[in-house]
């Protein structure tokens, strides 16, 4: 898919950082944690999205929670397209644990392109597995508020890097 670029950078240059909010010709609008519950339905009360940084090695993670390892693997991000390639049919006979294992997939690959994506939209970091290693303390992360605030982070560093960027040329 080929993305157009000003669509994509006409938000970013109408964020304000230090509002939270898009500057338009009728005035501010921003982002709700209303809106983030009925575009997506997540939670956004329960327990942060906190990520503490294992001792473990990031391969062993991943074959811990995955069971397998990509070749490619380089601290501790793997490329989406090989979780789309490696977890995409689910064997008809699968254990509860392979079947878990391609729900985290599933989540991991949700989380990279969608919900967390990063600026290559092609990889996303192994942290986020830890966040889905055991379900039911999944189930209680108050995960709208964590896209929210990740999404505003995101808006923010963009448009400093726009405005340096343009101030710049």
């Amino acid at each position: 898919m080929n993305a157009d670029v000003s669509l994509i950078i006409a938000p970013v240059e109408h964020w304000r950082p230090e509002t939270s909010t898009f500057h338009l010709p009728f005035g501010e609008v921003t982002i709700t944690l209303e809106d983030v519950v009925t575009l997506n339905g997540l939670a956004i009360d329960g327990d942060a999205v906190v990520v503490d940084i294992p001792d473990e090695e990031w391969s062993e993670i991943c074959l811990r929670l995955l069971g397998r390892v990509p070749d490619d693997l380089s601290g501790g991000v793997v490329r989406i397209v090989w979780l789309r390639d490696e977890f995409n049919h689910l064997p008809g006979n699968a254990s509860q644990e392979v079947t878990e294992q391609f729900e985290r997939a599933y989540a991991l690959s949700l989380m990279g392109g969608v919900l967390f994506p990063n600026r290559s939209g092609a990889t996303v970091h192994l942290q986020y597995l830890l966040l889905v290693e055991d379900w039911q303390r999944a189930g209680r992360f108050a995960w709208g508020a964590a896209i929210l605030s990740y999404l505003y982070r995101e808006m923010g560093r963009s448009s400093l890097h726009i405005t340096h960027f343009s101030t710049s040329l």
